[in-house]
């Protein structure tokens, strides 16, 4: 894997990290040619925008769509996102972790009951976009996927909101997710057979991070995957999410 194909598309991407603004799309000389190369991109993207990471994103499932959470894009509950950070804004409702202690990396696996006692439940609304004109944010198939990992896995800020310490005997796939914008009606939730229990999540990115070399932090935040349906959110829109009888989310993007 050659510098000379990482720098030029981490380069790009870290520029419009710091501007809000977009990149045109790649040539396909340029482009990620498999998953590696766009974890490489993605990680090299990650050192320029010189911002901690606090967090990390799952797209609902193990796999390969892994992104960071940047300190200047993490957000709290009733927050006011500036809306020249975003292109085409989606929202996501997720039931994610707050890390309670550090998981570092190791050379044997980490078990979900091990995982589970690190970690505080924490209700999150996802900002997900793209930083190329005009990209995805979910592949319509494999060929369009390092693409997007290589672009953060398409995560553009991340909204925390209230926690549960004693979270166990929740089942977290059952918590209902009623997500309106501007008050219109509810939007849909994602398929209960599509997702993912969201500790399997945590638990495959604690392993996965470990076989990179990177440990999860205490105080970082994972958000694992969406209960709905990723919506558009314009700017200037509001949107308020009841998490069963859990929690509220309301977060506004500005105009500008």
């Amino acid at each position: 894997m050659s510098e000379a194909r990482i720098d030029p598309v981490a380069d790009l991407l870290a520029a419009a990290w710091r501007d809000g603004g977009t990149i045109a799309p790649l040539s396909p000389e340029a482009a990620p040619r498999d998953l590696d190369e766009a974890a490489a991109m993605q990680a090299a993207a990650a050192d320029r925008v010189g911002h901690p990471v606090v967090g990390w994103k799952v797209a609902g499932q193990p796999g390969p769509m892994v992104g960071r959470v940047f300190a200047h894009r993490l957000f709290t509950n009733g927050a006011t996102l500036p809306g020249r950070l975003f292109q085409i804004p989606h929202v996501e409702c997720e039931l994610g972790f707050r890390l309670l202690r550090d998981l570092p990396a190791q050379s044997h696996e980490y078990g979900e009951d091990e995982v589970a006692a690190a970690a505080n439940l924490v209700f999150t609304m996802e900002i997900v976009d793209s930083r190329f004109a005009g990209g995805k944010i979910i592949p319509d198939d494999e060929s369009e996927r390092p693409l997007i990992v290589a672009d953060n896995a398409a995560n553009a800020a991340l909204v925390i909101g209230p926690e549960i310490a004693e979270w166990g005997a929740l089942s977290l796939l059952d918590v209902a997710v009623d997500l309106r914008i501007d008050g219109g009606a509810r939007k849909p939730e994602s398929p209960k057979a599509a997702r993912t229990e969201p500790l399997a999540v945590l638990t495959w990115l604690a392993n996965e991070l470990s076989r990179r070399g990177i440990g999860l932090g205490a105080g970082q935040y994972v958000t694992p995957g969406s209960a709905t349906i990723p919506c558009p959110l314009p700017h200037g829109s509001r949107a308020i999410a009841h998490y069963g009888e859990h929690a509220v989310m309301d977060i506004t993007i500005s105009e500008a």
